[in-house]
């Protein structure tokens, strides 16, 4: 009996260190167990978050609709721009849902992190980058028929006030611009994109501009697509000190300031011919034209400088596709964004401040350029 006892007394010495090895498992299961059920719960909360988001937004796009200049037969196109504006949010909480999964026992399948990456894409390009806001400073040595001092410009183009950019945004464009140690400011057309009817009310901002500001008018303000609200959006921007320079021309500290309507919705050819005297320019001439296409139009030596806008950089830069696929439809000559020679005179392209399509920005940043011309 003694020797039984001591057998059975080593096997329990024997067996200890695996029971001590096991104990902490047993001790934690039923906490893990527990933790595993809260984190399911509150992942498909979170998931049922973002789907409830998404009914909403029905809701809301159907509301935003209201009071605003949108072209005939094209009501259900605006109204899902909209629902896309308003049920992007609907990431957030899928983001959450999606890295609660990553907790969970195999929840870092490849499956389960490439569509986490893609939530976080699409958040990104949807709601950080369009709100993004930045100034790029360039210094252009231009030759020019006469020697004038530096010209400091804050050139902005592609507002698009209205569907995507709203009126916060205006406020803070022309704080930054208002902040900015600039001569005047330009903005190269497409101020509007299906906005609300009291353009009065969405533009008063610039009013609050404490530099000279000069514009012309781009496809989307002048109908080609888009809303007929050019005579009204022209009354507006005037109203707010504005100077519209479509089929006109000012001087300013020497140079010869010249806008051209837009090459789609305008006449920028008959503009061309009555505004260009013939012969080499005697001053330097800054020509406004919104689509930078129109530069290929002037005749040769005909600028010391041309800023467009239109191309938006691209606003969405997807390997391969963008540059193919996307951008040659905004400029046949290529011509997409920074500075370009061309047979008129130096191109400038800014890649814009809004959106249109889809309201999100990849890789093409808002920006104001600045440009010092020397």
């Amino acid at each position: 009996a003694a020797l039984w006892a001591g057998r059975q007394e080593g096997r329990g010495h024997n067996a200890s260190p695996s029971l001590m090895k096991r104990q902490p498992t047993m001790d934690r299961s039923p906490f893990s167990s527990a933790f595993t059920s809260r984190t399911a719960q509150v992942r498909r909360a979170l998931a049922g978050v973002g789907w409830a988001w998404l009914l909403l937004s029905v809701v809301l796009a159907w509301l935003d609709r209201e009071e605003r200049w949108i072209d005939a037969g094209r009501e259900g196109v605006v109204l899902l721009k909209l629902w896309i504006f308003w049920a992007v949010w609907a990431v957030i909480p899928w983001c959450g849902a999606a890295l609660l999964c990553l907790r969970q026992p195999a929840g870092r399948s490849v499956l389960r992190l490439a569509w986490l990456a893609a939530l976080a894409l699409v958040a990104y390009s949807g709601l950080v980058e369009p709100r993004l806001l930045t100034v790029r400073e360039h210094r252009l040595h231009l030759q020019t028929p006469a020697k004038l001092p530096p010209l400091r410009l804050a050139l902005v183009a592609d507002v698009h006030a209205g569907l995507f950019v709203r009126g916060w945004q205006i406020e803070r464009l022309v704080d930054r611009l208002n902040a900015l140690d600039v001569d005047a400011v330009v903005v190269a057309g497409d101020w509007t994109y299906d906005p609300p009817r009291d353009l009065h009310a969405l533009l008063q901002p610039f009013s609050r501009l404490r530099h000279p500001v000069w514009g012309v008018l781009g496809n989307h303000d002048t109908g080609a697509p888009g809303p007929p609200l050019a005579q009204a959006l022209r009354q507006a921007l005037q109203d707010h000190g504005v100077q519209v320079l479509d089929g006109r021309r000012l001087q300013f500290q020497g140079w010869d300031v010249m806008g051209l309507s837009d090459l789609w919705g305008g006449e920028p050819r008959g503009e061309m011919a009555r505004l260009l005297p013939p012969g080499t320019p005697t001053a330097p001439r800054l020509v406004l034209a919104h689509q930078p296409d129109t530069a290929a139009l002037l005749p040769a030596g005909s600028a010391s400088l041309v800023v467009s806008g239109h191309t938006h950089g691209g606003q969405i830069m997807l390997p391969w596709v963008t540059r193919q696929l996307v951008l040659p439809g905004m400029s046949a000559q290529g011509w997409f964004e920074g500075l370009y020679t061309t047979q008129a005179g130096p191109l400038f392209v800014t890649g814009g401040i809004g959106t249109i399509g889809l309201p999100a920005r990849l890789a093409v940043v808002p920006r104001i350029d600045v440009l010092l011309l020397e």
